[in-house]
């Protein structure tokens, strides 16, 4: 190899490393945490599931790695909010009892539906102020549970149950400092539940505190309660003065929160809401600032990437890149980076016919097309496939083939009217939204 070559080698070998180092997730060195109930109970925590298991582990789940299929080990994972496993994403939950018990956490709740045979799986980073030596695990599941403290299995429990409290034992000696929990809990049919708490002695241990994010060791622990009260105070006020027209002193306050409260449950919607003073996308009061807007939105994607709104911030940037600022090549980027940045999200469906109605207005009709199938067939219950369906029929229109665009324009006719009679025969805003549509299609299909 030549020397040239072998700089270049070098030096291309340097870079992914340091791109390696610069895009390991560090841990937090601020958190806000949360304190048990009053017996001890652990009520918020951050989970996954459905995880599937592998099929020849029915009956025998707790003795079967359900990370190992990532590249990653129940006994050290550190997850935070959005990281992904098996195309589900961790997320943040707080539970408040169920009718199977004042502490029972509903863990169907952490997919929003019922499923069998399948895992979820709980975790939570905990502080406590000094040692106790002494110090068990208590807690019960419905059904399985297997516990995984500090980085090494301390119980498993293979059965088929509805639970009972302190059921399941195990000696869990609590560090000062903080600990790792995790919690894994097999579903096979019926409920799925579960309870957990340490004891030391006959008494629950009540001051520790929890985090839902991975601390640093000497992390900055802010009590969650007062934290996000005062927070949402100051976001009330700054509603307030958007409400009233007082645009550019709304986005002073927003700011304010999001500097002096940046882990406020509201902090990512004080963001959102501080892009939206500088420019609408939809037309609504603003100062008029495309560019200042733009940069708002894009550090609430650094700062916030994991949460809900910056889905929508996404979308924004590719409008504002579209209308505003007139970059059509940014803004095709944007939409096109939309699934591979969000792949969980149900809005994946809209990024991909926001492409379509943005290429065919660079008469780019066939790629239209194309990204209009495939939003159908990706997701199928989205109601993107009736936009998509109507935008296929745009294209032909466009591209002046009329018996292509008339049959297409009465199948999404035939689809809008089903949808609006029987799919959402009851939903007045989806009735709305309909009625409207279809009168567009009678309008092109008389046009042709």
């Amino acid at each position: 190899m030549r020397r040239t070559q072998w700089l270049v080698a070098l030096g291309a070998l340097l870079l992914a490393l340091t791109a390696g180092v610069s895009a390991a997730k560090e841990d937090f060195a601020e958190v806000l945490v949360y304190p048990p109930r009053d017996d001890g109970s652990i009520m918020h925590w951050l989970c996954i599931s459905p995880l599937a298991y592998n099929a020849a582990y029915i009956g025998d789940s707790m003795s079967y790695d359900v990370f190992k299929r990532e590249g990653l080990n129940e006994l050290t994972i550190r997850p935070r909010a959005g990281d992904v496993a098996q195309g589900r994403a961790w997320h943040k939950m707080s539970f408040n009892g169920t009718t199977e018990g004042a502490t029972m956490c509903g863990l169907f709740d952490v997919a929003g539906y019922g499923f069998d045979y399948a895992i979820t799986v709980c975790c939570v980073y905990i502080y406590s102020p000094g040692e106790r030596p002494a110090a068990k695990f208590s807690g019960s599941a419905d059904d399985a549970l297997k516990v995984v403290w500090n980085g090494a299995k301390i119980w498993s429990n293979q059965i088929q149950r509805s639970p009972t409290y302190d059921s399941d034992q195990a000696p869990a000696p609590i560090k000062k400092g903080w600990n790792t929990l995790v919690c894994v809990v097999d579903q096979v049919w019926g409920g799925h539940l579960l309870t957990a708490r340490f004891i030391d002695g006959d008494k629950g241990v009540t001051d520790i505190e929890i985090s839902l994010d991975p601390p640093h060791d000497n992390a900055v622990r802010h009590p969650a309660g007062p934290y996000n009260k005062e927070a949402a105070e100051l976001i009330r006020g700054a509603d307030t003065m958007k409400t009233d027209g007082k645009l550019a002193e709304a986005a002073a306050a927003y700011e304010q929160v999001l500097a002096k409260y940046p882990l406020a449950d509201v902090a990512p919607r004080a963001a959102y809401a501080r892009a939206g003073t500088f420019y609408s996308v939809s037309g609504g009061k603003s100062l008029g600032k495309p560019e200042d807007a733009l940069q708002a939105l894009e550090t609430l994607l650094t700062r916030y990437g994991q949460d809900l709104l910056s889905e929508y911030a996404l979308l924004d940037v590719a409008r504002i890149q579209e209308t505003a600022l007139k970059d059509a090549a940014k803004a095709e980027a944007t939409y096109r980076s939309f699934e591979t940045r969000f792949p969980l999200s149900s809005l994946a469906a809209k990024s991909l016919t926001e492409l379509a109605r943005l290429l065919a207005s660079q008469k780019k009709y066939e790629d239209s097309i194309l990204i209009c199938r495939k939003a159908i067939k990706k997701f199928p219950n989205s109601d993107e496939v009736l936009t998509a369906n109507v935008a296929i029929a745009d294209a032909y229109r466009d591209a002046g083939e009329k018996e292509k665009a008339r049959k297409q324009y009465e199948a999404a006719r035939a689809m809008a009217q089903d949808w609006h009679d029987n799919k959402y025969g009851v939903d007045v805003g989806k009735q709305a939204w309909l009625r409207g549509i279809l009168e567009y299609l009678r309008q092109q299909l008389a046009g042709l």
